[in-house]
Order: C-alpha cells, then structure tokens, then sequence
C-alpha cells in the first residue's frame, strides 16, 4: 500500500554525534549498517488502513524517520530532511497452515539482512502480516542512524504504549498529532553541538578523557593464551540464578540491579585475568540531558567507567561501579572526532595504544532494573543454577568486536548476557570463563555481605 507522510521541518546539516558514532560504526564493517527489528502481534480488529496511517503517523511526526543521508562535494556526509513523501506499507500472506509469528519472526530475519542505502531508501519500513486473510503481526525495520534502543521506547509510546502483560501496544494506531514533539530533532541537534555551548560541552569531556587515559592500565587483559580459529562469535549466557541473585544485593544496598550487574562484570573479569583497576566503555544513554529524553534520533555514546576492586567487598565493589558509572553518565556526550584524537596523543605520549576495546552495554529497555518486591531463598538461587545455558553463534574469522558484554532484554526471569569476542583478544575458554564467573560472583555475594572481591 502506498503511504504518504507530511511533517514540519526540511533541511540539511552535520550528522549529529550519536549519528556520527553509528556511521563510523557502518564505515568499519564495510557499509553495512545495524537493523533495528521488531513483531508486534496486533489486536483484534487491526486494518491494513490502520497500519498504513501508524505509519503515514510515524514519519510524519518524527523527523528522523524522513531523514537520509549525502555526500557534500567534498566528501563529507550530511543528513537531508524532507518535509513530505511516499513510502509503502509492504503486505506479506503467511500461508493458512503456517504459523504466524514463525512467517513474520522470518520476515524479520530478511529484514536484518536486507542490504540498505542510507542515500537512496527512507530508515524505516514495515511489513504487515496476515493469516488467513486477517492482520496477525507487524515486522518493523529500522536503521540504526535513525534511532537507538531508547529512541524505539518513544516511538512505541506514541504509538499507545505498551501493555505491561503482553508487551504489545495497547491501541490499534494514533488518530491524530497528539501533544507537540519536545523532543530534540537532529538537525537542531547538530547545530547545537557545533555552536559554542555544544563545543564547551564537549570540551569538558575531552579533558575528562585526557586525565583519565593518561591514568589507566594500557591494556585489559594479556596476550590471548590461545588465539584460536574461528576468532569470533558470540557466546550467549542465559542465567535464572544470576537475575534471582541479584536481588537481594540490589535491596540490600538501597539501588536497582544496574550497577549490582556491572561491579560483578568487572570482578569476573579481574578473576579471568584482567587488570585492575578494571576499565569498561560503558555505553550511556544521553537521554537525562535537556530536551533528549524523547527523542528518536540516536544519542547514545561511551565513556570509560574505571572500578578499583581492590581489597574491598563486593558491596564496596557495587557502590563504586555505581560512582563510576555515574562519572562516565556526565562525560559521555562529545564530539566523537575530538575524542579520537586525544585518545592517539595520549597513547602517543605513554608509548603504547591505550585498550578500550572492553565495552558494556546494559540493553535492558523493557525488563524492569528494580529488585522484586518478593525476594528469593538461598535455596532457590542455587536450584536455578542447573537452568544455566551458554552457546555459541555466529563464529567466524572475521570479528567485528574484541570483548564487547551486552545485557539483554528477556520477557522471562533471567540474566541474559551476550559477549562478543575475538578469540585473539581473549581466549573463547576465557570468555566461557568470565560467564560462569559472572554468575558465581552473584550468586555468592547475594547472602554474603562481607564476601571479598579476591582482588
């Protein structure tokens, strides 16, 4: 079905930060960019009409959904806003004896895979599929230059929210424009970040990054003890113990499971045979900083979150994850040409590259971070342990990532961690390692206050 969109705002400018650190990202794995996926089972009663104006709805009303890029003449990439057009509503017919999600789940495997122009295709698409003749689910695609995790949390919002039971949205499509857009669009984004209160507020950054390069360790772990073949792939965690074990430390020190994940990231890896103080580009959302809160565009950046774990407990370990994490929030947000350049002149001066190829992401949009109001026995954190799984996928000889931890959202009661790895950077029996120790350093401290980090 074809869709027509019309909104305020037309354009060209810079790429704005976030956008810019997601480019470079598409620039080294050669061109092609991250998708951003998602099904969503649709109510009763759901129109292809209803689709095509959630969509017509969406573009219209957020300017980075009708935003595509360009090359100016001398080379520079630069972001173009057009004010209206077309796009399609793309209808897919699962056949009658199918399964529905299974057709759209691979529906949404296409689109993962799909090759996109960032110059010539608009960021966002959607397929609607049908059973039997009836709308059944709704497979959206989306560049990751368009938006970031936070920035998809808008956009469901706008389209009803979410309801808390089911994870789908609770109306079948807006009716109309509702309260303004506050949130800040990239085009005025940019011209911000290049006048003077962006470069000053980049510049605080940069020097927070200067003293703290020319502070840490130069390295996070030692050579690889065994740099096999194939080097990369991803080894996936699934943990009920691990999300039943951070409860009650999370109660008992008064904070959410946050920084209660990211103190045992750093104590598994000191215990694997990293460095301490143990050092994690931590990726920060950006999203408590004026007008950012809503807005689709990406934002998210990093910053080095530095832990001394040594000769403390591990709620002494938490809390200062928690100061740490808290000094990386305030410095994450930078131009991020400026910071490359100070990372090479500080590793210049010291004589070696400085290693921040450790990178946390804490992805958990959906799942809530509070600790349960009902909390777990001993003996159930240790009758979880035999529910752990760990698995390989995608390995291959061509990693993208060195020792990249992301914490994942799970619609069940679980720890799910993914690590992107480079066996040349860290062993893959070293990384199977740091898994299980994440888990056990949990587990342990949940009814061990004074349990020792052993660093």
């Amino acid at each position: 079905m074809l869709v027509s969109f019309a909104g305020e705002g037309s354009g060209a400018g810079d790429l704005t930060w976030g956008q810019q650190v997601v480019w470079r990202g598409i620039e080294l794995s050669g061109g092609e960019p991250n998708i951003l996926t998602g099904v969503t089972k649709l109510l009763d009663g759901t129109t292809e009409q209803d689709e095509a104006d959630l969509l017509s709805y969406l573009m219209s009303r957020h300017q980075s959904l009708r935003t595509r890029l360009r090359r100016d003449d001398e080379g520079h990439v630069r972001q173009v806003l057009v004010d209206s057009g077309e796009t399609y509503l793309e209808i897919a017919d699962a056949p009658d004896d199918a399964d529905p999600l299974v057709f759209a789940r691979a529906v949404e495997t296409e689109f993962e895979h799909a090759p996109h122009d960032c110059v010539k295709d608009w960021p966002v698409w959607m397929t609607l599929v049908r059973h039997r003749g009836v709308p059944a689910f709704r497979v959206m695609g989306m560049c990751h230059l368009t938006s970031d995790g936070f920035g998809v949390l808008t956009l469901i919002n706008d389209m009803g929210g979410l309801d808390p039971a089911s994870g789908v949205a609770r109306q079948l499509a807006p009716v109309s424009f509702k309260e303004p857009v506050i949130g800040m669009q990239p085009l005025e984004e940019a011209q911000w970040q290049n006048g003077p209160a962006g470069l000053r507020r980049s510049g605080i950054s940069e020097r927070y990054w200067e003293r703290l390069l020319r502070s840490i360790p130069p390295r996070r772990f030692p050579d690889s003890r065994d740099p096999s073949e194939p080097r990369g792939g991803f080894a996936i965690y699934d943990s009920p113990a691990t999300y039943l074990a951070i409860q009650p430390i999370a109660a008992r020190l008064q904070t959410d499971t946050s920084p209660v994940l990211l103190a045992a990231t750093a104590v598994a890896m000191t215990r694997i045979g990293g460095t301490n103080p143990v050092v994690l580009r931590v990726y920060v959302s950006n999203r408590f900083r004026s007008r950012l809160a809503d807005t689709v565009s990406p934002v998210a950046q990093t910053c080095p979150c530095v832990i001394d774990l040594a000769g403390v407990t591990f709620d002494e370990a938490v809390k200062r994850a928690m100061a740490a994490s808290i000094a990386a929030f305030k410095h994450a947000y930078y131009k991020p040409a400026r910071i490359r350049e100070v990372l090479a002149a500080v590793s210049e001066e010291r004589g070696e590259a400085i290693d921040l190829d450790c990178v946390y992401n804490d992805r958990r949009l959906i799942a809530p971070r509070e600790a349960d109001a009902s909390l777990p026995e001993a003996a159930d954190v240790r009758a979880a342990l035999e529910h752990s799984t760990l698995r390989w996928e995608n390995q291959s000889d061509t990693p993208a990532d060195s020792f990249h931890i992301h914490i994942r959202d799970n619609a069940e009661p679980t720890v799910n961690v993914l690590v992107a790895a480079d066996s040349h950077y860290v062993a893959s029996a070293d990384v199977e390692a740091f898994l299980r120790e994440l888990e056990a350093v949990t587990v342990q401290a949940a009814f061990e206050p004074d349990m020792r980090t052993g660093v």
